[in-house]
């Protein structure tokens, strides 16, 4: 999906017709709904992180520490 999104995204900029490739994400993000109702009917459930949790979250890159040289 995400290739596709990118693929509708260069045609935007490229000033090309993007409409059946758009469709065709459509019908992906439909099946993808789908799946997601078939597992909660069996029983899965997901919880996402709520704003709170994810403003906590830590997202910065690792920090370099530089040794000293003996």
């Amino acid at each position: 999906m995400l290739d596709t999104e990118g693929s509708i995204r260069d045609l935007i900029n490229r000033d090309l017709d993007c409409a059946e490739t758009s469709l065709g994400l459509m019908a992906m993000r439909r099946e993808m709904i789908s799946l997601i109702r078939e597992r909660d009917v069996l029983g899965g459930s997901e919880q996402g992180a709520n704003i709170a949790e994810r403003l906590r979250g830590n997202y910065r890159p690792a920090r370099k520490v530089l040794g000293k040289w003996s």
